[in-house]
């Protein structure tokens, strides 16, 4: 009767950890995902490319028309630049907050998301203490603070979706890391290449029927890159064509060149060392590292060196990936026995000395001085100048002040590019504190000395930025 007894009680403990490390987790990091992006984006920090374009896209869905952006091009169909369909989810919401810090705080919620899975894998393998530092160190990763530090993107719905998939697939729950895996090919084109991974994982570990589930996920995912590819995104574009092709140069050449950047320690090398490291190398042991093999090929094979470095919205994936591989190689080197308890309890120590010695130089370090909460000055005028234009009239702006107007007004980058065939009624430039893109401050000065020469008037200057009116002269002349 009494070891009857003791049993249970162990069972509620362990079930009680489950529940409410994940949880306490996911409350802790979502309102801190939340708060650093919107106060990025009440310091100016946020962009046209990508959040206004993705404000605009969003805004449409919401409003019942086809996905379009005036900042990509004039009408420009968004699923003719990536296949994202998965964001119309978001549009139901949109319609309710139309704002541009309502994609912000639902990507910190789906960051957030990812956390529970992993944590509560963590937990159940290794007790409450070293869940703990896996959700820490998830969550403070360098890859997640550069995705959330730079706009908002579609990615953020693959996060929760994968880490469901990879912890399916750790605990060998085979259909269901199937099931989560298949709507990933509507975050994104490239995202069809990690569905084929799972699915083939799943085929050589399995045999039967759910080895034959696990060869059709895969030709699932890779039919959808196929058709996004070479039909739906050429469809919609305005050439025809799939546009980031064109970053990736043959094969032959793009392996020389990772190779060779590899060896040379170029930022490929660093970003492949880092991904590592924030498992303490432990990864390396798990076959689920294998996942992140396609977006790591296509990213240092491609030409666009962007693509190569630890920034930027790109390695937040695989933050995912490297965790459920450090989970997995933990615990197959425990039931294999080439890990003892203090072994685990090592790598636990590794991971958490990592996490804390890079938080310093991460974007979520910003909010431990009274700078990271301060508003900018030049937003609070942005929203002067917003209120300020009739919402019916349209606005050429600074990609840094974009995101600014995009929820209230038609908004088009400014300079403007040669997709962009509108006339804006306003041009409102930031001249103190100039984007770079897509022009510099000499580009600038000289968009507006011939803005200035073409019916456009200088109605007033707030805080370093400049607004211009299209005149009744501009107006007849147009």
């Amino acid at each position: 009767m009494a070891v009857v007894a003791e049993v249970p009680a162990i069972g509620r403990g362990r079930l009680g950890a489950e529940s409410v490390i994940p949880v306490a987790a996911f409350l802790v990091l979502a309102p801190l995902y939340a708060t650093l992006s919107v106060l990025g984006h009440r310091q100016l920090r946020t962009s046209g490319f990508d959040l206004g374009i993705f404000v605009q896209q969003i805004s449409s869905y919401a409003n019942l028309r086809a996905p379009t952006s005036d900042l990509l091009g004039t009408g420009y169909n968004t699923l003719g630049d990536h296949f994202s369909p998965i964001t119309a989810l978001l549009a139901p919401v949109y319609r309710l907050f139309p704002s541009a810090e309502t994609l912000l705080v639902a990507q910190a919620l789906l960051f957030a998301a990812a956390v529970i899975p992993l944590a509560r894998w963590a937990v159940r393998e290794f007790g409450a203490l070293i869940g703990v530092v896996v959700a820490s160190a998830y969550g403070l990763s360098w890859g997640v603070q550069a995705a959330l530090n730079f706009d908002f993107h579609e990615i953020a719905f693959a996060m929760p979706l994968l880490a469901m998939s990879l912890v399916s697939l750790g605990t060998r729950r085979w259909i269901s890391a199937l099931v989560w895996a298949l709507p990933l090919v509507f975050v994104k084109e490239d995202m069809g290449l990690t569905v084929a991974a799972i699915g083939l994982l799943v085929a050589l570990w399995t045999a039967g029927r759910t080895r034959l589930y696990g060869f059709l996920t895969a030709l699932w995912g890779l039919g959808w890159v196929v058709l996004a590819v070479k039909v739906i995104i050429p469809l919609m574009s305005a050439n025809d064509s799939y546009g980031q092709g064109s970053k990736m140069p043959p094969l032959g050449a793009g392996i020389a060149d990772t190779a060779h950047g590899l060896v040379e320690g170029d930022s490929r090398a660093a970003t492949a060392f880092l991904l590592l490291a924030v498992s303490g190398f432990a990864a390396i042991r798990s076959p689920l590292l294998l996942v992140a093999l396609p977006t790591v090929a296509w990213r240092f094979l491609s030409d666009n060196s962007n693509f190569w470095k630890p920034i930027f919205h790109y390695n937040a994936i695989l933050m995912v990936i490297v965790f459920a591989a450090l989970i997995d190689a933990v615990v197959r080197s425990r039931r294999h026995g080439q890990l003892t308890e203090r072994g685990v309890r090592t790598i636990a120590v590794a991971v958490a000395v990592f996490a804390v010695v890079a938080l310093p130089f991460l974007p979520l370090a910003r909010l431990a001085g009274a700078d990271g909460w301060r508003v900018d000055p030049q937003t609070t005028a942005a929203r002067v100048i917003s209120d300020s234009i009739p919402r019916d009239e349209r606005i050429a702006a600074s990609n840094n002040l974009v995101p600014q107007f995009v929820a209230t007004h038609d908004v088009s980058v400014f300079p403007q590019r040669p997709t962009d065939t509108t006339t804006p009624d306003w041009i409102v430039v930031n001249r103190s504190d100039p984007a770079g893109w897509p022009a510099d401050e000499e580009g600038d000065s000289k968009a507006l000395f011939v803005a200035l020469n073409s019916g456009y008037e200088v109605r007033y200057e707030a805080n370093g930025i400049e607004v211009l009116q299209r005149t009744p002269l501009g107006r007849d002349a147009g």
